[in-house]
């Protein structure tokens, strides 16, 4: 991910902005925008007010797209139907709305909610301010720093970019997402909202409502059925990570031989998703203990621990021969604890995490399997044994821990780096692996795992 990601989920909406999201379904993607772009002034009767647009109206929505020349704009055809694609939040002071387009928009997975935003310099207010729509199509769109939160209102909150920016630098923006990128994701914290007073702008300050006030939209009893969370897709089923498991990256020369095992474990893979194991059930069942590191709780949206977890399955299913199904996820939890850790290096993050981490259940000899953004640089570093942990000292305050009574993360676990399961077991063994059929190919692979785990 990089800043031109940021403009590919951007969309122009009117006179003001938009952000792409791709919720659980294969059916609509949302654009989340602020729900005065929807109304106009009338100023007859009792003097000045404003009115919703009424349905039939014809909205100009575009959105971003690169080319291999640079930068171009698609519009996205958009009637305007209150409560079929136009939801609307029911509080006045709640500027937010729900754009449903269909056919989906395909591409626009990668963004996650978080619902508490932390300041560390890297988000920005996206959108096309007013005084670059005079600009060539393709070149209407900006960002803007967040540099400070100011306060936070009942729905809202204040924030500060740039002090030179006026009124007329910001204007447009209205629905842009505060955004930020996460490794390989985007994060969308809140949609910018209408200030309350419009001079507040002269001080460089906008508004943005945060992002867990969509699913408030989404929940009322009108729309039931007409609208999913505001959860990525692959989390509502396993179906959309298959492509993305057991890449088992190698050189090119090892192609051949490395292909067979790839089709037959994400064959496996396919049978997770004929069962009643989802994504979305797992969060719900475990939340924050599928994280070593449980302040980092944007991860429990992240592609990438839910990549961890179909890899995860499939392991154990191989080496447990059983098609496990949801009721039987508590007790492998209690036996195999699956931790993610959203760091590139887990030999040195991990060290500093690992206690405060949640391993309530877990017995004597048990083995923690850890996934990280990357893996290690080398097998030798993918195990770390019970006592072995590196830099751990005589004498340590073992204040903290949440384990059961007596157990010592430090001296009763084994843990275990994912790509272990990858690398030992299939990767050094390749020449092995190549003229078998996949009936020997899963009973090679079952050996490999229960000799790990034994």
């Amino acid at each position: 991910m990089n800043k031109d990601d940021l403009k590919k989920y951007s969309v122009i909406v009117n006179g003001g902005s938009g952000c792409l999201f791709q919720p659980m379904t294969d059916s609509y993607t949302y654009i989340l925008t602020a729900k005065h772009l929807f109304f106009e002034k009338n100023e007859e009767g009792r003097g000045v007010e404003k009115v919703q647009y009424p349905d039939g109206t014809e909205i100009e929505v575009k959105r971003f797209i690169q080319t291999s020349e640079g930068w171009d704009e698609e519009l996205i055809p958009f009637i305007l139907i209150e409560g079929e694609n136009y939801f609307p939040h029911k509080d006045e002071n709640t500027d937010i709305a729900i754009l449903k387009i269909t056919p989906i928009i395909k591409g626009f997975d990668d963004i996650c909610i978080i619902d508490d935003i932390e300041l560390d310099g890297e988000f920005v207010l996206a959108g096309s301010p007013v005084p670059f729509r005079e600009n060539p199509q393709g070149d209407r769109y900006t960002h803007y720093n967040i540099q400070s939160i100011i306060t936070s209102a009942n729905k809202s909150i204040l924030a500060q970019v740039d002090p030179a920016l006026n009124q007329n630098n910001i204007e447009g923006t209205s629905g842009g997402g505060v955004l930020k990128i996460d490794s390989n994701y985007i994060l969308v914290a809140g949609i910018q909202s209408k200030m309350a007073n419009g001079t507040n702008y002269q001080a460089g300050q906008i508004a943005f409502v945060p992002i867990k006030h969509f699913n408030e939209i989404v929940e009322y009893e009108e729309n039931e059925g007409k609208l999913s969370k505001l959860y990525p897709p692959h989390l509502r089923k396993f179906d959309f990570l298959i492509d993305d498991c057991f890449t088992l990256e190698v050189d090119e020369i090892d192609e051949v031989k490395v292909s067979n095992a790839r089709v037959t474990l994400r064959n496996k893979a396919y049978e997770i998703t004929k069962s009643d194991i989802t994504p979305i059930g797992i969060k719900d069942l475990f939340k924050e203990r599928l994280l070593i590191d449980e302040k980092a709780s944007s991860c429990l949206s992240h592609k990438a621990l839910w990549i961890s977890w179909l890899e995860f399955l499939v392991i154990m299913n191989l080496m447990k021969d059983e098609n496990l199904n949801s009721d039987m996820l508590s007790d492998l939890f209690n036996s195999y604890r699956l931790k993610f850790l959203n760091i590139d290096d887990w030999t040195t993050s991990f060290r500093k995490t690992l206690r405060e981490s949640d391993y309530i259940g877990l017995k004597e000899d048990s083995t923690v399997v850890v996934n990280t953004r990357c893996a290690p640089k080398t097998n030798r570093n993918l195990i770390i044994k019970k006592g072995n942990m590196p830099d751990i000292a005589n004498v340590y305050d073992k204040r903290g821990f949440r384990t059961d009574r007596g157990i010592d993360p430090y001296t009763s676990f084994n843990f275990v780096h994912l790509d272990f399961f990858k690398s030992k077991c299939i990767i050094e063994k390749l020449d092995e692996y190549q003229d078998l059929n996949e009936i020997q190919l899963i009973e090679k692979i079952k050996i490999e795992y229960n000799e790990l785990f034994n």
